[in-house]
């Protein structure tokens, strides 16, 4: 797992500095940055596409019964852009405040 996620983080995050000069030259300028840029492209590029789950009992969830048994689908990308969580979710912004508040690698003890 760690090479797909590694390789596609390297990747999306030289894109995203290309893309945005202006971050480029912010991380330039304060090499300090260098973490909170991490955590950024982690969350921009999102590293794992989806996760499948079945649903082990009934529940609703925003108006809709998800019964058990029925398969479910997160899209990390998704969650990655939910403006209702995250402010300005479409930019590259390597200061943004709270950097590793994403879902890239899901939620819990495990981070990466």
């Amino acid at each position: 797992g760690g090479n797909d996620t590694t390789r596609n983080s390297i990747s999306g995050g030289v894109l995203a500095l290309n893309q945005n000069p202006a971050q480029y030259s912010k991380l330039r300028g304060n090499p300090d940055l260098i973490p909170n840029m991490v955590s950024e492209i982690i969350r921009w590029q999102t590293p794992v596409s989806h996760m499948s789950r079945t649903v082990v009992e009934d529940i609703e969830l925003e108006g809709k019964t998800i019964r058990t048994g029925d398969k479910v689908v997160m899209w990390y990308v998704s969650g990655n852009r939910d403006e209702t969580v995250i402010d300005r979710p479409e930019g590259y912004i390597i200061d943004r405040e709270r950097p590793r508040h994403h879902i890239s690698f899901g939620f819990g003890i495990h981070r990466c």
